[in-house]
């Protein structure tokens, strides 16, 4: 007889989960009319995955203006370097400054941390600008790089493989541009107090 009861007493438990399994999916998993289904925003968010958001900073005028831009996530940062600086001479062709048709051919990393961009000849010979208008296209590259690559030092500037002198006469290109670009904020001094 204890037995019989023991069986009854378990079939009704059995009862009772599927019964508040049987609400839970109902309630919680299950779209109710003119509510969307749970798969469409997953879907979405794997798509929203696949792309980064980047900052590239333009030379507009006499400053640098930041845009945001969604590009392919690449998986190695060098590979996100190259798509951004691609991404900044794209846009930055629209100035009157900046050379069109700038090809990135290659990004590449020494063992110091310095990024080396190497960049198609378009650069050299087709700048027209004058010292602030290199000062900003030079600038707007670098920052362009630092605020979407957080892991390198400094920045210089290859065309063909080379190393140039000059891209418009104004900036000697044979160093790395960080100290360059990068005002050296110093604290003025100020005189004693009498």
């Amino acid at each position: 007889m204890k037995n019989r009861s023991s069986w009854i007493l378990l079939i009704i438990l059995f009862f009772v989960a599927g019964a508040a399994g049987s609400f839970f999916l109902m309630k919680y998993v299950t779209p109710l009319p003119g509510r969307p289904a749970a798969v469409a925003p997953v879907q979405q968010s794997v798509e929203a995955q696949d792309f980064a958001a980047a900052r590239i900073l333009l030379p507009k005028g006499k400053k640098l203006e930041m845009q945001e831009r969604k590009l392919k996530r690449r998986i190695k940062s060098i590979a996100f370097a190259e798509a951004v600086t691609e991404q900044f001479f794209k846009e930055a062709a629209n100035d009157y400054a900046v050379p069109q048709n700038v090809k990135v051919l290659g990004i590449y990393r020494d063992q110091n941390q310095i990024l080396y961009i190497d960049l198609s000849d378009e650069l050299r010979r087709n700048f027209q600008g004058d010292a602030l208008d290199e000062y900003l296209l030079l600038k707007g590259m670098y920052e362009t790089v630092a605020s979407n690559v957080p892991d390198f030092q400094d920045l210089k500037v290859l065309v063909e493989g080379r190393e140039i002198e000059t891209l418009g006469g104004h900036f000697f290109l044979k160093y790395p541009l960080k100290n360059m670009v990068l005002p050296d904020l110093k604290p003025e001094s100020s005189p004693a107090r009498e």
